[in-house]
């Protein structure tokens, strides 16, 4: 063999091997999950889904009905204080007109998901006989939380109407003097901005573009600029496939959450959707300028 060769086999190994010190695998162990109160809830079963860059945790939660009070279902999503957070319902899901919270789930819903070098959980819904899989996951390269929710391989019913909403907290929830949360009002600078737009903080709610695809829920006061978090925690973000969209809306209002809702088309295969935040703080400048560095890593 000549030399010319062993010099490109060595080189192509070499490369090989910087790949996977480059990007470790995800990992992502589907277990019954540690929340607030446990003894309160009947189903927490999820998974920490992780990389080398991120981490997430997503939880499928039913509450025991107490004090007169049916059980609720949901997913919780947690990647820090604030953003997507278990302090507000970050995902919700509604089906025919059945919202995901009035679902009776079990553990055995929750099941660990693998697509090549991908990985993380699906969680199986049932909404009367239509049943859809959402699906969690993450990739070696990003520290995005990519999802996907489509139709169950084993459904029964047709779906007449589908609907998703993402809700967070941007940057922080102010407090007074007394340590008591602001829930609005002028301490806030709330804004969403997107791949074509910005949304202000208004009284009102906005039609989704359709040419918005990705927002950066934000705040211009709590702009994640200070290590210790005194400037909040910083931006988030939230990217969808607009395919399967019928239409939505977005509130982006100076109060402690924004959310945008989507109608999906019923009939859809798929509708793609991704999230992120980190937990250490960083600033919307810091982020503006990430997204544009690491494109490939954000990008589906």
């Amino acid at each position: 063999m000549k030399l010319k060769h062993i010099a490109a086999i060595a080189l192509t190994l070499l490369a090989g091997t910087s790949f996977a010190q480059d990007h470790a695998p995800v990992r992502a162990d589907v277990k019954q999950i540690h929340v607030y109160q446990p003894d309160t809830w009947a189903v927490r079963q999820g998974a920490k889904i992780s990389n080398q860059y991120n981490s997430y945790e997503v939880v499928l939660a039913m509450s025991k009905p107490m004090n007169g009070k049916p059980s609720q279902t949901e997913i919780r999503l947690w990647a820090g204080d604030y953003g997507f957070c278990p302090l507000t319902k970050s995902f919700q899901f509604e089906v025919n007109g059945i919202h995901m919270r009035k679902l009776a789930v079990k553990a055995s819903d929750v099941q660990p998901w693998k697509d090549g070098k991908n990985a993380g959980i699906k969680i199986a819904l049932n909404f009367d006989g239509s049943k859809f899989d959402v699906i969690f996951y993450m990739r070696p390269d990003s520290p995005v939380l990519w999802g996907m929710i489509k139709p169950s391989e084993n459904t029964l019913e047709e779906p007449t109407k589908a609907s998703v909403i993402f809700t967070c907290i941007p940057s922080t929830l102010a407090r007074n003097e007394k340590k008591v949360p602001i829930w609005g009002g002028p301490v806030y600078g709330r804004e969403i901005v997107t791949n074509a737009r910005t949304y202000p903080a208004a009284p009102k709610v906005y039609p989704l573009g359709k040419d918005d695809t990705s927002f950066i829920f934000r705040d211009s006061k709590f702009d994640g600029s200070a290590a210790d978090k005194s400037k909040g925690q910083g931006p988030v973000w939230l990217q969808i496939d607009q395919t399967n969209i019928l239409k939505g809306k977005i509130r982006s209002v100076n109060e402690w959450t924004n959310w945008v809702q989507i109608d999906l088309n019923p009939a859809m295969k798929d509708f793609k959707f991704a999230l992120w935040q980190q937990q250490s703080p960083i600033s919307n400048a810091a982020f503006d300028a990430k997204l544009k560095k690491e494109s490939a890593a954000f990008t589906r």
